[in-house]
């Protein structure tokens, strides 16, 4: 990697390079990322727009794979002739993007580049807001094995294709093996009640079992609470995309969730402030021997050498009545039309989707998405961890969060506005009842998908 410094001799001589091994970046880690910081990044508002080109990096939990982003973004630009000047890289938390761009869409000054999950390409790309990255795809379909063909109908919007699949995201239980172990089980419970009484077991405060999200910060919390839900059987939609969230199953998966935490007290009860690096923070600093989410917590294991790296698998979560499996998602490269440039912003969309450059990233991420070429699944980095083998399962077994029907503008507006979540909490802090609880949060959704005119 190469970090450029500024001269400071009297006089501003321009910047000089200092190279860096793939090695000496990760020792480095924050280090880099702060003279970075000084060079090209900024919190400046999104209306100030002097910079030719604008990316809002998301960060991976992972300093390696960020600082990656940042050294192929100035790359690019360089080899297009743009200065050091030219080029503005935001870092903006994932769950901050969908409020983020909203006001920037409000002021016209969205970035040019950033990534996005499945609900916010589609609620970006109905609105209008994103560039028909047809060229792009084609590009990457032209590459040795093409890529997951399964990746690619979620972007395809108003008769073009409005994202780049860039990571295949399996959402996989990260589970503290030795702790489980200690209380006497070889592997996670099967069932959501045998994962309760090894939870018991396992919680002596301020150690936790469960390290649930339950903050209104979209997205994870959505996913572990449906975690559950899907297990006794319940669902958001149903097929033809209607609300269907009412039901028995979730008012059962809903008094799990209000059992686990108000009466067994198996997950920490400030997991209901938490944003979406809540559970990352207490697994990773090993407050907690579970947790629900894609695999930047793994990969970041790896990435700081943690003392927790050789007792952590990979594998489903609990299962219930309807089953046991988990989910996955697709993320994705997205272009706004408010680029002044747009060939230069899909040029830096397809330089991150070069096989070459892509499968770095994949392989600093650690495990952080599974990759949308096939042909880079016989990379070596597959075979390297035997939790990888639980990865795989996870992925090969999942399905999305909206099964068994498709995210839909509405629904994309009850996940942002996190209407489910928030019912939850109703539940876990203000005593409302499970059945109200369900009651309400599915009477919210009909009354959103009416708004929008779509089918309740």
């Amino acid at each position: 990697m190469t970090v450029y410094h500024h001269n400071h001799d009297g006089k501003d001589k321009g910047m000089t390079e200092k190279k860096y091994s793939r090695r000496q970046v990760t020792k480095f880690g924050a280090a880099a990322v702060a003279g970075l910081s000084a060079s090209f990044m900024t919190t400046r508002r999104a209306s100030a727009r002097e910079a030719k080109l604008v990316f809002w990096l998301q960060p991976n939990f992972n300093k390696t794979a960020d600082d990656l982003l940042v050294e192929q973004t100035m790359e690019y630009a360089r080899s297009k002739g743009l200065k050091d000047s030219d080029v503005r890289i935001e870092k903006v938390p994932g769950g901050e993007v969908a409020k983020r761009i909203a006001a920037a869409l409000e002021v016209g000054a969205p970035p040019d580049v950033t990534r996005g999950n499945e609900s916010n390409i589609v609620k970006w790309g109905t609105d209008g807001h994103l560039l028909d990255l047809k060229p792009v795809i084609d590009g990457m379909k032209a590459q040795k094995g093409g890529i997951n063909e399964n990746s690619m109908p979620l972007a395809t919007i108003n008769g073009g294709i409005r994202g780049a699949p860039m990571g295949i995201v399996a959402n996989a239980a990260h589970v503290r093996i030795d702790k489980f172990k200690e209380a006497g089980y070889n592997s996670l419970p099967n069932t959501w009640e045998g994962f309760i009484e090894a939870s018991r077991k396992i919680t002596k405060p301020p150690f936790y079992s469960f390290g649930m999200a339950l903050g209104l910060a979209p997205y994870d919390s959505l996913l572990d609470v449906m975690s559950v839900v899907n297990a006794y059987g319940g669902t958001l939609i149903d097929k033809q995309n209607r609300p269907a969230f009412q039901s028995d199953a979730a008012v059962a998966g809903f008094k799990l969730i209000n059992r686990m935490y108000n009466e067994d007290k198996i997950i920490p009860r400030g997991a209901v402030s938490w944003d979406n690096s809540g559970n990352n923070k207490a697994f990773q600093s090993g407050q907690v021997a579970y947790v629900l989410n894609p695999t930047s917590i793994y990969s970041s294991l790896i990435t700081d050498k943690s003392p927790f790296l050789d007792n952590t698998v990979l594998d489903i979560p609990p299962g219930g009545p309807a089953g046991r499996f988990s989910t996955v998602e697709i993320d994705h490269y997205c272009a706004f039309d408010k680029a002044p440039d747009k060939e230069l912003a899909m040029g830096l969309i397809a330089h991150f989707m070069k096989p070459e450059n892509y499968n770095r990233f994949i392989a600093e991420a650690g495990g952080r998405y599974l990759p949308v070429y096939p042909e880079l699944l016989n990379d070596p980095f597959w075979s390297s961890k035997p939790a990888f083998t639980g990865l795989l399962a996870a992925a090969k077994t999942g399905v999305s969060p909206f099964f068994p029907g498709l995210l839909t503008p509405a629904l994309s507006e009850v996940v942002t506005r996190s209407i489910i979540v928030e019912e939850v909490q109703n539940m876990l802090i203000k005593g409302k009842e499970a059945e109200k609880a369900v009651a309400d949060a599915h009477k919210t959704m009909v009354d959103i998908f009416k708004r929008v005119g779509q089918p309740t």
